[in-house]
């Protein structure tokens, strides 16, 4: 018995194996490309967090180091200490009444 044609408009025309062949490749090309895309994304995304983490770490040392800097910066540059160091180690006295000069500011200059 002969089977009814059916119309297949979906169908083409057969391609040459050459296109065919073209079409795989082309096809593989874009899919191992957008897998080396992610891949490389997913690693830069690792590798970024890494650093963040290890900057982070940095931040708390640093910060750590602060208060006790800051606590010598007081104590270097107290008043005390420092007129002590210049009466003995400079060999500095206070000025002699009479030895200081005050300049006034002409009103108008400067600002």
């Amino acid at each position: 018995m002969n089977a009814p044609q059916v119309s297949r408009p979906w169908i083409t025309a057969a391609r040459p194996r050459g296109a065919t062949l073209a079409l795989v490749v082309a096809c593989a090309s874009l899919i191992t490309i957008g897998g080396l895309a992610f891949i490389w994304q997913r690693y830069e995304f690792v590798r970024l967090g890494f650093e963040v983490a290890s900057l982070r770490q940095r931040q708390t040392q640093l910060l750590e180091r602060i208060g006790p800097l800051e606590i010598e910066v007081e104590y270097l540059s107290r008043p005390e200490r420092i007129e002590t160091i210049a009466r003995e180690r400079l060999g500095m006295q206070p000025p002699k009444p009479g030895s200081v000069i005050v300049l006034q500011r002409a009103s108008g200059e400067g600002r």
